[in-house]
């Protein structure tokens, strides 16, 4: 059996306005609702939103505190299921007045696709097969 990615996590300084922004902008809904984080069954993959892990948990892991770029470096890519879905996010996300990093556009590889800003920097392509 080939390894597969089960879940992708992204660490959120407020995790209500970043529910908000993948619930009601991105499209996606929660499955599941925790003290401490939300998780979006995205199909093949989860998109879990985890507040800050405290020092303990942290050091748990071996990891350090997230600091202040979070989103540097970092893309988070969800299929909007077709061209017209991605315009249609594009849509809500200018009315929500959020961060639109590249407006809808076919590119060469055979997507329609655009690219916005979370409310703590992660980039989310949105985009969909031709």
């Amino acid at each position: 059996m080939s390894p597969s990615l089960h879940q992708t996590l992204l660490m959120v300084t407020d995790l209500d306005a970043s529910t908000a922004f993948y619930r009601d902008v991105v499209g996606l809904e929660s499955d599941v609702v925790n003290d401490g984080n939300v998780e979006f069954d995205s199909g093949q993959c989860t998109l879990v939103l985890e507040s800050d892990f405290g020092r303990d948990v942290l050091d748990a892991f071996g990891l350090e505190e997230p600091g202040d770029e979070r989103g540097k470096g970092v893309i988070a890519a969800i299929d909007a299921g077709s061209p017209e879905g991605v315009d249609e996010v594009h849509e809500r996300a200018v009315d929500a007045d959020v961060t639109v990093r590249m407006e809808p556009r076919d590119v060469d590889w055979g997507r329609r696709m655009m690219l916005l800003a979370d409310p703590d920097g992660y980039t989310v392509e949105v985009s969909a097969a031709l």
